[in-house]
């Protein structure tokens, strides 16, 4: 039977429809992802199954006795109890249950009783113990403090009220309520915002072996490949479903898409045959009838609709920067202090022209302020950062500063850039700013249109040294997708902080794991797992990170795979401006040819490759002297 079922559901907000005849079950166990684009619905959704919405037509069923767990993206607490007693709050029945044992155990122990009274005592004192002990009475404690712990809530804030918790924290402190409390289903919105990578990976495996069913909406792809049994899609107000996990959805719709664009192709193919023959068939009577008939058959053909693309989705590109020196970035012995905790302690480390580092560790372990030291914002108490030769640095901060509220995206786009009217609004366009959108005011934007707009004066300001922080907030999966393969063909330096661990490993070749003030390389992010399980397994010679001497062995080799790349691109370089010599020359004596001279069209067409292969040969070229450079810098290296 199911737990809930939604019949067509419609609703509006005003003429707009936001869901139209939405049906859906969910069954005992079963766990499902719920996607689509920002603003497409999935929070309303949520919010008319939970109650705190109304619909305008269909039904919303539940099985009786129905058990269910909410989270929403802002959560309420007391502001005057613990967060620790708040959550022991979850037990109050138990409580009382223990308290009636108490009461038991002072009965029995009086003098003077008889022994038919003391017999019904010991019988309900065990009734009441075993059903203490299944409903998980005597593993409250440890319950509570598992999930604190497993969340990234500190030891040393258990006593705090939620009033000093960021929004932030208290979403983790609204989700450690949910998951203590035994409920039959759970409903997540955003369940990963503002966790970690180890959290998110304990909430995982929670989820995972949690018995009950899981409707949940996350732009973690990671999280969602690892969890959910099913997809709902939302699109143009309605739910598609798909069984199998986040990549299976997406190589499935993929396939769907491709079958149905072969469908239609071969059919508009068949109707141009048909209307062909009709067209040339008017000479005699016969001929005539032969082309009504098959007019006839036309009309009462079914069409098969040409599939939808994914509509409005950004279009990104990084590029027009200048080359940097091979060495972008140098840290020697920094050292970070907040407040009496140590952030950072002699952390050494240098990043590489083209190289993209993922910079990863638990929340408050440091990876904002390192970014922000970089870019000379806050400053360290000790050591040195070094930007290198001609780096131009890009800062993208997962904060929005008062000066980029300030005007419309319009106005911003202007000042940022030498653009007429059209330019900038073609620009914005790209990022789905349209019609009047590009003058609203910045204050009025959308966590996501902010994004978007941080983004656009990224890419205006040409860095070749890309600094991000957290680029993927508030990005809906399309737009990240859109992001990462910007940032994939990007040919400067990235630094990036990102819990998107999809993200990442899409995006990264080299990864830096700050834990507890030290700075720890990986080559890979599977690298940084296995290391990760060991440690957690207690093994002795991986629980320490790396010596500065086996991080500078790790650059150096780092270094030398970087020469190897860089030799084979140049080969292949080289063997492009073989071919492209080639073709010059032949177009040359073809124009040369007298044959030709008396052929205009041909002589132009002819003309235009050459010039076209001119500019490419002068572009190899170009690639090849910068490469030949790099490659100079790197042999000469110690």
């Amino acid at each position: 039977m199911a737990l809930l079922q939604i019949r067509d559901l419609d609703k509006y907000y005003g003429a707009n429809p936001i869901l139209r005849d939405v049906s859906l079950e969910i069954h005992p166990g079963e766990k499902w992802g719920l996607v689509g684009k920002n603003g497409c619905g999935k929070t309303t959704l949520m919010r008319i199954i939970t109650g705190q919405e109304d619909y305008d037509r269909g039904s919303i069923f539940w099985s009786q006795n129905c058990q269910v767990g909410y989270l929403r993206q802002e959560a309420d607490f007391s502001e005057v109890l613990s967060i620790y007693d708040e959550l022991r709050g979850i037990f109050r029945e138990l409580d009382e249950l223990q308290n009636q044992l108490n009461t038991l155990q002072g009965k029995m122990s009086e003098p003077g009783l008889a022994p038919s009274a003391l017999e019904a005592l010991i019988e309900e004192h065990h009734r009441l113990s075993e059903e203490f002990a299944q409903r998980g009475g005597y593993q409250i404690e440890g319950r509570i403090q598992g999930v604190l712990r497993g969340l990234g809530i500190p030891k040393e804030r258990w006593n705090d009220t939620a009033a000093s918790f960021s929004g932030g924290e208290r979403t983790r402190l609204g989700l450690a309520r949910i998951l203590l409390t035994a409920n039959d289903i759970l409903l997540l919105d955003e369940p990963t915002n503002y966790l970690d990578i180890v959290a998110i990976e304990w909430l995982e495996e929670f989820l995972i072996s949690f018995p009950g069913a899981v409707l949940l909406i996350s732009h973690d792809r990671f999280f969602l490949d690892r969890v959910v049994q099913g997809i709902m899609e939302m699109e143009d107000c309605r739910i598609t479903r798909y069984k199998g996990n986040y990549t299976a959805y997406r190589q499935k719709k993929e396939a769907d898409y491709q079958v149905q664009l072969k469908a239609y192709e071969l059919q508009q193919k068949e109707i141009s045959r048909q209307e062909k023959l009709i067209r040339e068939s008017r000479a005699t009577e016969k001929s005539k009838r032969k082309a009504h008939n098959l007019e006839k058959r036309l009309q009462h053909l079914e069409r098969i609709d040409k599939p939808r693309t994914d509509g409005k989705t950004l279009k990104m590109a990084f590029g027009g920067h200048e080359p940097s020196g091979k060495k972008v970035l140098e840290i020697e012995g920094l050292t970070k202090n907040f407040a009496e905790r140590q952030l950072l302690k002699a952390v050494d480390f240098t990043v590489y022209s083209g190289q993209k580092v993922g910079l990863i560790g638990p929340n408050g372990s440091g990876k904002t302020t390192l970014l922000r030291m970089v870019m000379g914002l806050e400053e360290p108490d000790q050591g040195r950062i070094r930007l290198g030769y001609e780096v131009d640095p890009g800062y993208f901060s997962q904060f929005t500063a008062e000066s980029d509220l300030e005007g419309t995206p319009f106005s911003q786009v202007m000042a940022m850039a030498d653009l007429d009217n059209t330019q900038a609004r073609t620009i914005l366009a790209r990022f789905l700013f349209q019609g009047d959108d590009v003058f609203k005011a910045v204050t009025d934007l959308s966590g996501g249109e902010r994004r978007r707009l941080g983004l656009i004066r990224l890419i205006l300001s040409k860095a070749n040294f890309l600094i991000l922080d957290e680029p993927t907030n508030h990005l809906d999966l399309q737009s990240i997708e859109v992001l990462e393969q910007a940032l994939a063909d990007y040919q400067g330096t990235v630094l990036v902080v990102s819990h998107d661990r999809y993200f990442l490993n899409q995006v990264a070749n080299r990864f830096l794991l700050i834990d507890a003030g030290s700075v720890i390389p990986f080559d890979s992010y599977d690298e940084y797992l296995a290391w990760h399980s060991r440690q957690a397994a207690g093994s002795p010679e991986t629980a320490k990170p790396r010596s500065e001497a086996q991080i500078r062995r790790a650059q150096t080799k780092e270094a030398q795979r970087e020469l190897k790349r860089k030799q084979r691109t140049l080969e292949q370089l080289e063997t492009a401006i073989f071919e492209m010599e080639a073709r010059k020359t032949t177009l040359t004596e073809t124009l040369s040819d007298p044959a030709n001279s008396t052929d205009y069209k041909k002589s132009l067409e002819l003309s235009t490759e050459l010039n076209a292969c001119e500019a490419e040969l002068a572009r190899l070229y170009e690639a090849w002297e910068q490469l030949q450079t790099e490659l100079a810098e790197l042999e000469t290296e110690p």
